[in-house]
């Protein structure tokens, strides 16, 4: 328990009429709990550093995978440009035939 007078606390209880042992009995179960629920200085140091590479490889992670979604994304456009310009290839074709047909017809 960092910075914590173990003899006086003990001090203060025996002052105010708490016998040594019970005391003592105070301090070991004060002890107990205290190392057994809070986090050292150490500890807090640790868990920040287990973070930051966390979120340093989450960051990795999504960099990454915003990368990739941009080259699928510039793959479907293309795709997508190619289908609608047959399309529109295709519609320009019948365009022209009716066009013929029709100018075929007027002729006649």
């Amino acid at each position: 328990m960092n910075g914590f007078n173990a003899f006086k606390y003990v001090g203060e209880l025996r002052e105010a009429g708490v016998p040594e042992k019970q005391a003592e009995t105070h301090l070991r179960i004060l002890h107990e709990i205290v190392e057994s629920n809070l986090a050292t200085k150490r500890d807090i140091k640790e868990l920040e550093q287990k973070m930051e590479l966390k979120m340093e490889q989450n960051t990795n992670e999504l960099k990454r995978d915003i990368k990739e979604l941009e080259q699928s994304t510039k793959r479907d456009i293309k795709e997508l440009e190619q289908k609608m310009l047959i399309k529109l290839g295709a519609l320009m074709v019948v365009t022209i035939g009716i066009i013929v047909a029709l100018s075929n017809l007027n002729v006649a």
